[in-house]
């Protein structure tokens, strides 16, 4: 099966947890609003659809089709019924597919596309050939066994407890959460739920969950409202604070543009992007996979730094 690219991927995610987690069936312009992922023009949006629909289907994730509403058979929506997609206890590498693929989970060691395409990019000029294991540019910041327990309990409905660590502090807190949704958003992977000792629907960042994930608990304890969205609250994250002006050519580097604050189109080849990473290294890991389809602008500082990044890789295998 092939590798997809970071974003695809998060987005195939994300789309998959909307489609299992509704009752009743979404439509596109529902799915365009609150999966994140989905962006440019209306086309855009529509031809990204079919695709991810396509690629569903090739995993083995059936999507049902039919009338948004009875009245009005032209409102078409699409959803997963959770019994055809259940989570066993155990899973192998093949068996994890579109939750493990190009995100570096099965054990921690299988390889995202965008690592393959800037191996073939640093191949292309002309150096010692560099096999794709000989670097790894990003991994997930979450255990394949901590994300498999909070999907099988976001399916199943079932409270979760863990131990949390909040940004900036060095103790750990115990939680107690009605997961209600899971979504990859700007490079990582966070939980929202239902917060059962504070009374408030909260964010959780995986990589600060800092135990086991205990979902022993009951299943069907609470109901999902209709109208949630994981993407109303992440939106309210706030941004990195590394912030990066980088010009990239027309309709490429999805990944970049799925991070970006603002976009100016500067010509018919070129966009300029606002992006805020979290520091100066995830910045670097992202740009660097867009090999020439991505060039810094502002600071100087990270454009010199790329430029280090390539000789150093260029010295170390020429």
């Amino acid at each position: 099966m092939r590798l997809m690219s970071s974003a695809k991927t998060e987005r195939l995610v994300n789309l998959t947890m909307a489609l299992l987690g509704t009752k009743r069936f979404m439509t596109k312009s529902e799915i365009f609003r609150r999966v994140a992922g989905y962006s440019g023009t209306s086309e855009t949006k529509e031809r990204m659809f079919e695709r991810d629909k396509d690629d569903l289907r090739t995993l083995g994730i059936e999507i049902e089709v039919a009338s948004h509403d009875p009245l009005f058979e032209d409102e078409v929506g699409y959803r997963i019924r959770a019994e055809l997609f259940q989570l066993r206890e155990k899973f192998d590498s093949e068996e994890l597919g579109l939750v493990s693929l190009a995100l570096g989970l099965i054990g921690g060691s299988e390889l995202g596309e965008t690592t393959h395409s800037l191996s073939r990019r640093i191949n292309s000029l002309a150096v010692s050939p560099i096999t794709p294991e000989e670097f790894r540019l990003s991994e997930i910041d979450i255990t394949e066994e901590g994300l498999t327990e909070l999907l099988k309990a976001l399916s199943e409905r079932r409270s979760v407890t863990f131990q949390y660590r909040k940004e900036g502090t060095s103790k750990d807190e115990d939680r107690r959460v009605n997961p209600l949704g899971l979504s990859a958003w700007r490079g990582g992977w966070y939980l929202v739920g239902e917060d059962l000792d504070r009374d408030d629907v909260r964010v959780f960042k995986l990589s600060r969950i800092s135990s086991r994930i205990d979902a022993s608990s009951p299943s069907n304890a609470y109901v999902i409202p209709e109208d949630f969205s994981a993407k109303d609250y992440l939106v309210m994250l706030k941004p990195g604070e590394y912030s990066v002006a980088v010009r990239v050519r027309r309709a490429l580097a999805l990944n970049l543009r799925n991070l970006a604050e603002t976009v100016t189109q500067l010509d018919d080849d070129w966009d300029l992007l606002k992006v805020n990473f979290k520091d100066r290294e995830q910045a670097l890991r992202e740009i660097l996979w867009m090999g020439p389809d991505a060039v810094v602008e502002e600071p100087a500082e990270l454009r010199l730094a790329l430029v280090e990044s390539l000789k150093k890789l260029v010295t170390s295998h020429g």
